[in-house]
C-alpha cells in the first residue's frame, strides 16, 4: 500500500507521456505550429504586396523618363526651328519634322499677324514690322511618349 507521502497523482492528460516524446503532452503543444504558419503566411502577404508595389514604382518610373525624353525632344525641335531656312513664312504654315535618337519632333508654325515694332526696339515702325508666328512642337518617343510645347516668336522684317 502507498502511504499518502509517496503516491502519486492521477494520471490526467498534462501527464500523459507520449513513447518517443521529451516530455509530457500539453493541449497547447500544437498551437506553436499553427502560430507559426499564421505568422509565415501574413509575412508572405506583405512580401507580395511589397514587390506588386515596386513593379508597380517601376513602371511609373518608366513612364516619367519617357515622358520627359518627349518634352526634350519637342524642346529640341523649337531649339532646331530657330535655324531652319524657310520655317518661318509669311503667307501661312509650315511643318518640318526633326529625328533626335530615339525620339522625334514634329514643329508646326503659323502666321498669326504683322505689327509695328514696339517703341524703344531700335527699329523704325515705317520700315520695318514686327511679324508673330505660333510654333507648336510634339516631341515623342518610340513607346508613344508625346509632349506638347506652344511658343510665340516674332521676327522683326523690313516692310
Amino acid at each position: 500500500m502507498s502511504t499518502p507521502d509517496t503516491q502519486q497523482a492521477p494520471i490526467g492528460i498534462d501527464r500523459i507521456k507520449l513513447p518517443g516524446s521529451f516530455g509530457p503532452v500539453s493541449p497547447q503543444r500544437g498551437m506553436a505550429l499553427v502560430m507559426a504558419l499564421a505568422i509565415l503566411l501574413i509575412l508572405t502577404i506583405l512580401g507580395v504586396a511589397a514587390m506588386s508595389t515596386t513593379n508597380l514604382q517601376e513602371k511609373m518610373a518608366g513612364n516619367v523618363q519617357e515622358q520627359t525624353r518627349a518634352f526634350e525632344a519637342a524642346e529640341s525641335g523649337l531649339s532646331k526651328i530657330l535655324t531652319t531656312s524657310g520655317a518661318l513664312v509669311l503667307t501661312g504654315q509650315t511643318t518640318n519634322e526633326f529625328p533626335f535618337g530615339n525620339t522625334k519632333a514634329v514643329v508646326v508654325v503659323n502666321y498669326k499677324q504683322s505689327v509695328a515694332p514696339k517703341r524703344g526696339s531700335g527699329y523704325s515702325s515705317t520700315s520695318f514690322s514686327e511679324a508673330n508666328f505660333d510654333q507648336q512642337s510634339t516631341g515623342t518617343t518610340l513607346t508613344g511618349a508625346s509632349s506638347v510645347i506652344h511658343r510665340g516668336v516674332a521676327q522683326i522684317v523690313p516692310k
